[in-house]
């Protein structure tokens, strides 16, 4: 009996003609025809590969050439589909399992192992080949066509690539940017690439197997002038799992060496018509609140007036309260206090009697002050130092460490979180930071693994935090709530499949702080912070530093698709009001996108940009514009053409018409309302 998957995701269908193999989830294809890897990967109705995936390897000082390569449809359920894959040189033979899930996602199983005897050659008929089982080097070769590769973006963060002929200076913002010429870097256990606007995702948990010749160099990207060919060393000399012993003649010899990682294109959903539905607000998030959430709420919150904070959240569009971390004595747990139980119901209860939804805190860490810390701590993250990842001081008095979630600790999770929203009608949920894929060494909860040599290496939370937010996701998703992580620096595209929202940029904040804006590279934004490519909408944190304020975020926000969140109910809170206003006044559900990046529009202003949503009723257009000066220089738009018409310009900053030039102050920003006369 065929599944239906959870929304907005339609069923799996695979279909096996001859040796071809073909499985639709959507708006995406996978192909294996007679080989053992995929052979055409469609995203957007676009074929992304430049040649079928390979296995490039070399036994006995001779290429590796695979024949009898037959694949075939293992099973299908409607969420999920499974191909198998076999083949054989002279010497091996490889199988793959490729399970591609209603997301896109695809969990990849290499197994490769000496070709053996065969049944008749054990029982002496037919001359068997030599048992020569040298396998000299192994690479997992993925081409891509370089019109839908040129931006790339890799996690972890440290161990910085090397590039050829170009340096970059690590930093915070290197990891997600165009690619300037090959590179070489480390091992990693997130790697994509693609445009703006679609891409594909390559995930491993670990480097387990791998024996790269230099580990400084296990994945390798590889420029070309037409295409883009990403290369992972799974093997760069003779393989050490074999070593001959005294049974190498016979048939049972040598158990296979297994590489397991993931492909995901992207974007990995639909992207919402109107992403800016929500209106939400964070209260304490940087800009903290002395008092308690309720009774900070229950009170005026802005001089010179007797509005309550209920109702000035209310009067200026709030649809969405965040509150943050203090709402919850004991750091991230779903056992609450009675002190805890007072606060939530009266949030709950006031909000909703205004229409407004409520979603908590909870984050990536473990608490002292649970009084379950001991019965978890063997789930706590390991580093391969011996030390517990976080330590957070908090208030009231506790420490928090880091969660790995490949502990028990993450089913116990999602159930406590269930229940938690049951009992005070929460309307979704918040997570701080936990889509971080950690790298953890805790054998405990059975992470990390040795290496022949003896040394810890650490494995990566990349599939357990999928199978967290699956769960967390299909919850909400089916009560109509809402799951907003705040996943920073790092597009882990299988766990944000399970997301609604994502919030992003609390890691720049620092470095523009430090360096200025001018530093800021415009390519490291549309590559992290399009969310077309990935298909799950952003908005933007804004922190408020001496240099660096709400206004100054919003240049580089909306231009980019984003809405800055407002994480203060005062200023900030009336600026994005102004701003929801004017795009509920669009009609955003007929609109079309068209990013500065290749709308052509403002081309010869070097420091202006320009985006917009492009609508028309009754025979006339009108356009939704977000303008900014993303730069630390003042800048004059000398004007723009959208339309060979006649058109009137609001301007939401201004509150009326404008005609003429337009003056930009450093980190200025309008949004424009344009119509057609």
């Amino acid at each position: 009996m065929k599944k239906t998957p959870i929304a907005p995701w339609t069923p799996v269908e695979a279909e096996q003609q001859g040796n071809a193999c073909s499985v639709e989830v959507w708006d995406r294809t996978y192909t294996v025809d007679s080989d053992l890897l995929f052979t055409s990967i469609k995203s957007r109705g676009n074929e992304i590969l430049s040649a079928p995936m390979r296995l490039v390897g070399t036994e006995n000082g001779e290429e590796i050439v695979w024949t009898e390569q037959a694949p075939f449809i293992f099973e299908q359920d409607g969420e999920q589909a499974t191909l198998c894959a076999s083949a054989e040189s002279t010497t091996f033979i490889v199988n793959t399992a490729m399970k591609v899930e209603f997301d896109g996602n695809v969990d990849i199983d290499i197994k490769i192992m000496p070709r053996g005897k065969t049944v008749y050659e054990v029982f002496g008929v037919g001359t068997p080949k030599p048992n020569e089982y040298s396998l000299d080097k192994l690479w997992l070769e993925i081409p891509l066509k370089k019109q839908y590769s040129k931006l790339f973006h890799y996690w972890p963060t440290y161990g910085h690539p090397t590039f050829e002929g170009k340096g970059i200076e690590p930093s915070d913002v290197s990891m997600s940017r165009e690619i300037p010429s090959s590179m070489a870097m480390p091992f990693k256990c997130l790697l994509w690439l693609g445009t703006e606007e679609q891409g594909l995702t390559w995930y491993a948990d670990s480097d387990e197997s791998w024996e790269p010749a230099d580990r400084k160099r296990a994945i390798e990207i590889i420029d070309g002038e037409d295409e883009v060919v990403v290369r992972f060393h799974l093997i760069d000399d003779t393989c050490k799992a074999w070593v001959p012993h005294e049974r190498e003649a016979k048939n049972y010899t040598y158990m296979p060496i297994s590489f397991k990682m993931g492909l995901q294109a992207t974007p990995v959903k639909p992207f919402p018509k109107n992403p800016y539905k929500e209106k939400i607000l964070h209260i304490d998030c940087f800009k903290k609140i002395l008092e308690e959430y309720d009774d900070f709420l229950s009170k005026p919150v802005v001089e010179g007036t007797d509005e309550i904070g209920f109702d000035r959240i209310k009067r200026l569009g709030v649809t969405t309260l965040l509150i943050h971390e203090k709402w919850n004595k004991t750091q991230n747990y779903w056992k609450i206090s009675e002190p805890t139980r007072k606060l939530a119901r009266k949030i709950v209860d006031e909000c909703h009697k205004r229409g407004i939804k409520v979603i908590p805190y909870f984050g990536y860490e473990l608490s002292t002050l649970s009084p379950d810390f001991s019965k978890y701590r063997d789930s706590l993250r390991v580093s391969q130092t011996g030390l517990n990842g976080g330590g957070w001081y908090r208030k009231p008095n506790q420490r928090d460490y880091v969660v790995c979630f490949e502990g028990r600790y993450a089913d116990d999770f999602v159930e406590g979180i269930k229940g938690l929203t049951e009992e005070f009608g929460f309307d979704g949920i918040y997570l701080d930071s936990t889509l971080l894929p950690c790298a953890c060494v805790n054998e405990a909860h059975g992470c990390g693994y040795n290496t022949a040599d003896g040394k810890r290496r650490p494995t990566y939370t990349v599939s357990a935090l999928r199978r967290f937010m699956k769960k967390i996701y299909t919850y909400f998703e089916e009560r109509g709530g809402v799951v907003n992580p705040h996943l920073s620096n790092c597009m882990n595209s299988p766990a944000l499949s399970f997301a609604h929202l994502n919030w992003d940029g609390e890691y720049i904040q620092t470095f523009v702080n430090k360096n200025g804006l001018d530093a800021m590279p415009m390519d490291y934004l549309r590559t992290e912070y399009s969310a077309r490519n990935l298909g799950v909408p952003y908005e933007f944190l804004v922190y408020t530093f001496p240099n660096w304020s709400f206004n100054d975020g919003i240049s580089i926000a909306l231009i980019h698709g984003m809405l800055p969140r407002p994480n203060d109910i005062g200023g900030p809170l009336e600026k994005m009001s102004g701003i929801w206003k004017a795009i509920d006044s669009f009609d955003m559900e007929g609109a079309s996108w068209h990013p500065y990046w290749n709308n052509g529009v403002l081309a010869e202003d070097e420091k202006v940009k320009l985006s917009y949503y492009e609508a028309e009723e009754n025979g006339k257009k009108s356009f939704l514009v977000f303008i900014s000066n993303p730069t630390d220089g003042e800048a004059v738009c000398e004007g723009f053409s959208l339309t060979d018409k006649p058109v009137s310009v609001y301007s939401v900053d201004k509150n009326s018409e404008i005609s003429g030039a337009i003056a930009f102050a450093p980190r200025g920003s309008d949004v424009l309302i344009v119509k057609e006369k």
